[in-house]
């Protein structure tokens, strides 16, 4: 599986769409939803873009139908991990303290940390 940290906008595009669906659905509908938006893409293009997210294993392709492998929630929370772990020596406190620091925090943000704290 090749690295999903950073998908280009086109691919990004892809996934919201997906994202936005509560079931599979055919390629042809896909692409109609991107034809309606008057992105201009073909179908390989399409096909194109769904090839390398099935290569980095964020979509599943089968009898010509689609859907992403992880939802919106879970996709996001991975990549804050893999972040965290890059920047951040894999340690979530140092995150945190980093982004209060940097973001100043107020008060009620800390007593909404504190309480997310106390509830995990």
């Amino acid at each position: 599986m090749k690295s999903m940290f950073n998908l280009p906008d086109a691919e990004r595009e892809v996934m919201e769409k997906l994202w936005d669906q509560t079931e599979p659905i055919k390629q042809s509908a896909l692409l109609a939803i991107f034809e309606a938006e008057e992105r201009g893409w073909k179908r390989q293009t399409l096909n194109t873009f769904l090839a390398r997210l099935e290569e980095k294993g964020l979509v599943v392709r089968e009898k010509r139908m689609v859907h992403a492998v992880y939802s919106r929630d879970k996709y996001n929370c991975m990549q804050m991990k893999k972040a965290i772990d890059h920047m951040y020596g894999g340690k979530l406190c140092n995150f945190v303290a980093s982004l209060a620091r940097e973001s100043g925090v107020d008060e009620a943000g800390v007593e909404v940390l504190e309480k997310i704290l106390e509830n995990y």
